[in-house]
């Protein structure tokens, strides 16, 4: 009785492998009665003698005998009836008189006839000798081999139909089982705010989800509604996983983490069901945070019928998404945590009020920031203790926290391809330079002719130089080592992350983006291709800072940026550009009465690359010297500060990093 229950139970689970397995045994059972009502139908319309061989032909079948016996039966008028098969030539089957049965193979019959043989004009004999002669449809086969030959024929129905509802149910079964699977993915997870380290605005906004959690009884008595979504929106590596995990570490609740593209299948109706599943275990999970990373893989819901079934299912996957929030109870004590690098490719609905109620943005970490997460993923890992940690997050500028760990592994990991005992300030560096210029030391290093390892240690050492002299920021690192696309790096960095830049500060980036190329004249003669990228970069700040920025002697409060295309003719663009040319042209001034005054520190700069071919530290601070101790050029006008845009700070940003 148990067996019956557990398979009316799976066939309940299955409804449509159950109903396809179902129609394919009614199927079979149609075509058997068929077949037997058409057998019934046949019989009907036979001759009675002919039925009684038929109905046991075994009977006969089960004394065979010779040919003489069957002539003299036949010829002694003992015959009292004979059934001639049909299909099957020479088989006879007859009854004598005295009622005994027996059946005899004539040779020499053909399916064209018997003539010739012992069966030669039987019927003339039949009516002469008055016995009854019929044709019969009898199977001569013993009875296993007719069971054979009917498994032999059913057997391709019997695996056809065996095949169709598997297949079903294995179909059924995926399509729950790829949304019950994730029942494994729930955990506790004990990470707390104090591990994601920066985003404090991110955290002081998930408090207040932290308070819903923690007492969700407390919004029921004030008649507020409980936050249903979180959606986290930055960088990638900015930390938006671990801050999830976090959340829910604080608040002691359940943690389910999937991403987008968990909720596609090959199936139809698979995502639906995963959507269903997930939200079932969140709620039985409870207090529990649902995260869903990615969530932009779910994508938009589509009009227009374009996209054919695989639309058709994304937009139902949406719609249950939909659905599932909307369905929470105050009390359910589920908030759904989605995290996305690309917020306009979620669908609006999913955006609105009601569903993510509050939207979270996220940051790259600020200079402190960077500190600290050095100090954190250093305390990982074995080092020497002299790293400075400060230099450090001031040459990674624009790294996630994510990059940072990578770096301080990357740096693990090539100590100990060398076999050292910890983890040195020189590993560390060079693993924050292979991050920032996709790569290691080049192998065109060992190409390079002493001609041009010349040029590249005046280049960079002008660079380094200029830099310096006029205030445009702290040189950390100079090397002529090649990686990535440059042959050389000259680190400079801020000494805040002021979002603001001076006039001043930036005409001194503009003169150190020159350095280089001017070293190359003053010492060489000539300049190389090596610094059209410095020109490329210095000309886009010039006329940023003319068009936009307002350091226009031209222009004054007019912003090129405001202007509309229509109204930005020949003489309008010939006057920005002939501004920016003059920046460019002060600087170049700047660049040849620093590189003039200070030639014995452009030397010693270039003849130390050349020997070491990497600068640092206070070595590197001796040889550019001290410009409030020594006599240094005049300092630029310092101009009004602006809020520099963001597409121009990012660009700025990157000089600090690296100038090639």
């Amino acid at each position: 009785m148990s067996s019956w229950k557990k398979l009316l139970t799976l066939g309940r689970a299955h409804p449509r492998a159950t109903g396809a397995v179902l129609a394919v045994l009614v199927a079979l059972a149609g075509v058997l009665l068929l077949g037997q009502h058409a057998r019934q139908e046949a019989d009907s319309r036979k001759d009675p003698a002919a039925l009684a061989f038929e109905q046991d032909a075994d009977a006969w079948l089960a004394s065979p005998s010779s040919v003489s016996d069957f002539v003299r039966a036949a010829d002694g008028g003992q015959l009292a009836a004979v059934g001639v098969a049909n299909g099957q030539p020479g088989l006879v089957l007859y009854t004598l008189k005295d009622g005994r049965k027996a059946s005899v193979q004539v040779p020499g019959c053909t399916s064209l006839g018997c003539a010739g043989t012992a069966l030669d004009r039987l019927g003339e004999k039949s009516a002469a000798a008055g016995f009854t002669l019929v044709g019969v449809d009898v199977d001569s086969r013993t009875p296993s081999q007719r069971v054979l030959a009917a498994v032999e024929t059913a057997l391709p129905i019997v695996l056809l139909a065996v095949a169709l509802g598997g297949g079903l149910l294995l179909l059924g079964r995926l399509q729950m089982a790829s949304g019950q699977n994730a029942t494994t993915l729930a955990t506790k997870p004990d990470t707390t705010f104090a591990d994601a380290i920066g985003n404090d605005e991110a955290k002081a906004a998930l408090q207040r989800v932290k308070a819903f959690l923690s007492d969700p009884a407390q919004y029921v008595r004030m008649g507020a509604a409980a936050p249903r979504g979180v959606l986290l929106v930055g960088p990638p590596g900015t930390g938006k996983t671990l801050l999830a995990k976090a959340l829910a570490g604080e608040c002691g609740a359940n943690f389910i983490a999937v991403d987008g593209s968990y909720f596609t299948a090959s199936y139809y109706g698979a995502g639906v069901a995963k959507v269903k599943a997930l939200f079932k275990l969140a709620r039985k999970q409870a207090p529990c945070v649902l995260f869903i990373d990615e969530v932009d893989g779910i994508g938009k819901r589509a009009t227009g019928g374009q996209g054919g079934g695989a639309e058709s299912e994304m937009n139902r996957i949406i719609n249950r998404v939909l659905v599932e929030m909307d369905g929470f109870d105050a009390m359910d004590n589920v908030v759904v945590v989605a995290a996305t690098n690309h917020e306009d490719n979620i669908d609006e609905a999913l955006r609105r009020p009601g569903r993510f109620d509050l939207l979270v943005r996220l940051n790259k970490p600020t200079l402190p920031e960077r500190q600290q997460l050095f100090d954190l993923y250093l305390g990982k890992v074995r080092h020497d203790g002299r790293a400075d940690t400060g230099a450090l997050a001031r040459m990674a500028t624009g790294m996630s926290p994510a990059e940072i760990a990578n770096v301080v592994n990357k740096a693990a990991s090539t100590a100990a391809e060398q076999g050292a005992d910890a983890v040195t300030p020189d590993h560390l560096v060079r693993a924050v330079e292979a991050q920032l210029l996709g790569g290691e030391v080049s192998p065109i290093k060992d190409l390079l002719t002493a001609g041009t390892r010349d040029r590249l240690a005046f280049h960079e050492a002008g660079h380094a130089l200029v830099g310096h002299w006029t205030g445009a920021g702290r040189i950390e690192r100079v090397t002529i080592e090649p990686r990535g696309p440059g042959l050389g790096v000259t680190y400079m960095t801020r000494e805040t992350e002021d979002p603001l830049y001076a006039q001043g500060e930036l005409v001194s980036r503009l003169a150190m983006m020159l350095g280089g190329r001017e070293a190359e004249l003053m010492v060489l003669g000539s300049v190389s291709s090596g610094a059209s990228d410095d020109l490329k970069r210095a000309s886009e700040l010039a006329i940023q800072m003319v068009g936009q920025l307002g350091f226009s002697e031209t222009f004054g409060l007019l912003s090129i940026a405001g202007i509309p295309k229509e109204l930005m003719g020949p003489e309008l663009q010939s006057a920005v550009l002939t501004e920016a040319r003059t920046l460019l042209e002060t600087a170049q001034a700047t660049c040849r009465h620093i590189l003039t005054s200070q030639r014995h520190r452009l030397d010693a700069l270039a003849a130390e690359l050349l020997t070491t071919e990497v600068l640092s530290g206070p070595a590197l601070v001796d040889l550019l010297g001290d410009p409030a101790a020594d006599a240094a050029p005049a300092e630029p006008a310092v101009g009004p500060r602006r809020a520099v845009p963001a597409a121009l700070r990012g660009r700025i940003e990157a000089a600090d990093e690296a100038v090639a």
